[in-house]
């Protein structure tokens, strides 16, 4: 790390943990993870979760936060609205709550304009408050995207074109963003981001009358989910803390790393000192390549010159129990996060 820079002492470290859903397990790594130095946690809920390990997750969450760890909970990919690898049956059973894309199909993804879905969320939340958990990790909200952008972007399902209709006067336009006319372009981007604006403020304001913070977690610029203006979030009443995770791909260089982390570091506490929230931001320990792993320490780098003091990795001990997403050499990657943080 740069010597002569000034870094902000971290004083919330954490991982998240996911995948073990037996307790007295997942609680032995929670001793585990407080003896390497971490004062918090955050544990995913899905919608399996939801269904079959309430009163798992809900030993736990209590348990991890009895042990002094400070516990985050996210809808790890309910309703595929959240990030998260955990596959959601949600729009399997209903097929009118899908996203519907440019190309007329159900996406396997819910719409945020579905009061189902809402329903859905409010009873996540009347679940997850229930626990001991400090605060509500909103993880990448965003529409259903495919690789390669907005060319079959949504929602266009019933409610969101009506939706569309009452707010700007006119049909919502049926063509891909670069054969609309830039007024129309606008109108659809400001569509979809009033309506998760609007899915968040509902979500958010009943996770505050239950007495629990919320982070809401917003996915970097360069991806097309529908939240490009991080202020509307951050100006929300609701939200206490506002965090980003700038993950790199496989064969990115330490240039892109520390310029990425270094843009969206910024972007974060300026628009957190306008609104007075807090920060936080998640460093990648997935996937990471051996002889890389100094890419953690260069990511907490930029994150801490530039004022973070709450940071976070996914996930723990370099994600070594996901094959998909398993560092070369969890150990090193473990490592060199606990040194970078110091």
């Amino acid at each position: 790390m740069g010597e002569s820079r000034k870094l902000s002492p971290c004083l919330t470290k954490g991982v998240s943990y996911f995948g073990v859903r037996s307790a007295k397990h997942a609680l032995s790594d929670m001793k585990d993870i407080k003896a390497a130095g971490f004062n918090a946690v955050l544990h995913t809920w899905s919608e399996e979760d939801q269904q079959y390990y309430y009163g798992t997750m809900k030993e736990i969450v209590d348990a991890s936060a009895e042990m002094g760890l400070d516990v985050y909970v996210n809808p790890w990919g309910v309703g595929r609205v959240f990030g998260g690898e955990a596959y959601s049956e949600l729009t399997a059973r209903n097929h009118d709550m899908c996203q519907v894309g440019l190309d007329g199909k159900p996406k396997v993804a819910a719409c945020p304009n579905h009061p189902e879905f809402r329903a859905y969320m409010h009873k996540w939340i009347e679940t997850v408050c229930a626990t001991k958990v400090s605060t509500i990790f909103w993880d990448e909200p965003h529409f259903y995207f495919e690789k390669g952008g907005l060319q079959n972007w949504s929602c266009r399902c019933e409610r969101c074109r009506e939706g569309f209709r009452k707010r700007f006067g006119y049909e919502m336009p049926a063509a891909a963003f670069d054969q609309m006319l830039p007024e129309q372009a606008r109108d659809v981007k400001q569509f979809r981001e009033e309506s998760l604006i609007d899915f968040l403020k509902e979500m958010t304001e009943d996770v505050h009358a239950r007495g629990k913070r919320n982070c809401v977690c917003m996915l970097p610029p360069w991806f097309p989910a529908g939240l490009d203006d991080w202020g509307k979030v951050a100006r929300l009443e609701s939200v206490d803390e506002v965090a980003s995770d700038p993950y790199w791909e496989k064969g990115a260089t330490e240039e892109w790393v520390r310029e990425k982390y270094a843009e969206t570091a910024r972007k974060l506490t300026d628009v957190a000192a306008k609104y007075n929230k807090a920060t936080q931001m998640w460093i990648k320990a997935y996937q990471i390549e051996a002889g890389r792993e100094n890419d953690l320490a260069i990511a907490v780098e930029e994150s801490r010159a530039a004022g973070i003091r709450n940071i976070f990795a996914w996930s723990y001990r370099g994600t070594e129990t996901l094959s998909w997403l398993k560092s070369e050499n969890p150990d090193e990657v473990a490592r060199a996060y606990r040194e970078s943080l110091k």
